[in-house]
């Protein structure tokens, strides 16, 4: 089942995560020992180097799990991917609610860090997406005309904490500043950008607008 573009199908996941002893990784895989059983998890290239310091000590990576294959004669196989964080999970499903990017092309793709990816489909910088293994003009097009406007998050590389359903939502300015902060701005300095933004379009209300309006007038500054 696929989701429409720029909605995570996470909700289709049923393995989320795994942790074990890192027992082998390559450019394209890693095999992790989870008590008795040893799994082969497919990894994106931008992570190889990430995760191969932790070769034989403990490692946890989110997972999307999926099956592989053709329904005709029951070959699917199932398999899983995983990543560092659950931001960079995330983007990838998004990347992937693409018609036409699959999860395999996609784990060829994904050789640069994530932020450079979203921001590149922000600002329409097809060359970027087009140096990217497998994705070509025709499908970097598509890749910016479905996805603009829709990753800011992961071009500022936001990390979102998980809050439970009774909890209060804080102030949007305050998470925004908790995102800049996180990008290591300085606080007044990331107080300064918040306010220029807020000033500049009055109407915002929400944290993902005003990053947005952020994320644009720190495109506009390195014009």
């Amino acid at each position: 089942t696929r989701s429409r573009a720029g909605e995570p199908k996470s909700r289709y996941n049923m393995i989320s995560r795994i942790t074990g002893k890192l027992v082998a990784v390559d450019d394209h895989s890693a095999e992790i020992a989870a008590g008795a059983i040893t799994y082969r998890v497919l990894i994106p290239s931008n992570i190889n180097k990430q995760i191969l310091s932790a070769l034989g000590g403990e490692v946890s990576l989110f997972t999307y799990h999926y099956y592989e294959g053709s329904t005709k004669g029951g070959s699917l196989v199932p398999r899983l991917v995983g990543f560092v964080d659950e931001i960079d999970r995330e983007f990838f499903l998004v990347f992937t609610g693409v018609q036409g990017i699959s999860t395999r092309k996609a784990l060829k793709a994904f050789v640069m860090p994530i932020d450079k990816i979203a921001a590149a489909i922000e600002t329409g910088e097809a060359r970027t997406l087009t140096s990217l293994p497998g994705i070509g003009a025709r499908a970097s097009q598509k890749i910016i005309a479905e996805l603009k406007g829709k990753c800011t998050k992961f071009a500022l590389k936001r990390r979102l904490e998980q809050v439970s359903e009774t909890a209060v939502e804080s102030d949007f300015r305050d998470e925004a500043m908790d995102v800049l902060t996180q990008l290591q701005y300085k606080p007044v300095e990331a107080d300064r950008i918040i306010e220029n933004a807020l000033q500049a379009n009055p109407a915002l209300d929400n944290v993902d607008d005003l990053l947005s309006a952020i994320f644009n007038q720190m495109k506009d500054s390195v014009k």
